[in-house]
């Protein structure tokens, strides 16, 4: 009797352990479904895709992948994103009183933008990277430790806009699996929120230094009168796209020269992110401008894109980025 005893507890503690420790693949796989279940709502005429694989030119072995889904759905499917948010939240709450299963996920972020322009920069091979929650109004973002190669994590990120009134959503769903970076594992709770103190801490100080960006940038407005002669030349020619005669014009002019300001920027060495973001900014900002307007910043910005494509000037996620910002100018625009 006492062997069976035994034996009875054992197998009970046995199906205790065993969630715990599958845990972060029944979460991988539920994230898949989520996420297949989306591509598949999509008409193939609103799915573009893109595939990257980065394999180790010695050894043959795969070290990299990016895999990024741009999808519209309509707002009855929006039951399709919500499942795939309660996954990340289900996660989450878990994670709270489950230390094996903060061992398996190499991170865990999203954000509600809410008129702030925050960025998370996911790795999917040594070298390059692709941004995720910027150029959106919610992203959610998971990372997992890959349980065939623990050197190794995949993440998972679907991010979305619906800002802008209409009968669809526009959104991303991407993956990318690459080497992992030294993490922390937490062996206790104590520890777990300490990190997450110092992380606090870290982001706050980012925020301080966007600010001092964003003055910097806001006093050299001053300079953008003198810059017009050398705009004028990096539009290839076509200054008369942006020139306006009508005095009603005058705030589309200037918003057009801002325009063009970041984009000759952004392709210039240095901080690219920052101008990245403020050249999103400008293309929310649209207030005061016609559908005229519109139309011709859509198109020079469309114009741009197809230029910069051509060339190895911007990564692949920064021409993503960039791609994102002639959507949202299109998505302005009556038809």
């Amino acid at each position: 009797m006492k062997t069976t005893s035994h034996i009875t507890i054992i197998a009970a503690l046995i199906a205790l352990l065993v969630p715990a420790t599958a845990s972060a693949n029944v979460y991988e796989d539920r994230l898949k479904q989520a996420f297949d279940n989306i591509v598949n709502a999509v008409p193939l005429e609103d799915l573009s895709q893109m595939h990257n694989t980065y394999t180790d030119p010695e050894t043959g072995v795969k070290e990299g992948q990016l895999d990024v889904y741009k999808f519209s759905i309509g707002r009855e499917n929006m039951d399709l994103i919500n499942n795939a948010k309660g996954v990340y939240e289900q996660l989450s709450a878990d994670m709270e009183n489950n230390l094996a299963l903060r061992g398996e996920v190499y991170t865990l972020w999203w954000t509600n933008h809410e008129g702030t322009f925050q960025g998370y920069r996911l790795y999917y091979n040594p070298e390059n990277t692709i941004i995720v929650g910027l150029a959106c109004d919610y992203c959610y973002t998971v990372g997992l430790i890959s349980p065939d190669n623990v050197k190794h994590r995949t993440t998972y990120t679907i991010e979305w806009d619906d800002a802008t009134p209409g009968d669809s959503i526009t959104g991303r769903l991407i993956t990318t699996y690459a080497p992992t970076k030294p993490k922390k594992v937490f062996t206790d709770s104590d520890e777990y929120d300490k990190y997450m103190k110092q992380f606090q801490a870290g982001m706050e100080k980012y925020q301080e230094g966007m600010e001092r960006y964003r003055s910097a940038m806001e006093k050299a407005q001053g300079s953008l009168e003198k810059a017009q002669g050398a705009l004028s030349g990096f539009a290839d020619g076509q200054s008369h796209v942006y020139s306006f005669t009508s005095s009603s014009k005058t705030d589309a002019q200037s918003w057009m020269k801002q325009l063009l300001f970041y984009v000759n920027k952004v392709q210039e060495n240095g901080n690219r992110y920052l101008f990245l973001s403020r050249l999103y900014e400008l293309c929310k900002d649209t207030e005061g401008l016609d559908q005229t307007d519109l139309k011709i910043g859509m198109q020079q910005l469309a114009s741009i894109y197809k230029q910069l494509k051509g060339t190895n000037k911007l990564k692949e996620n920064e021409l993503l980025f960039l791609e994102s910002m002639v959507d949202l100018l299109q998505s302005k625009i009556k038809k």
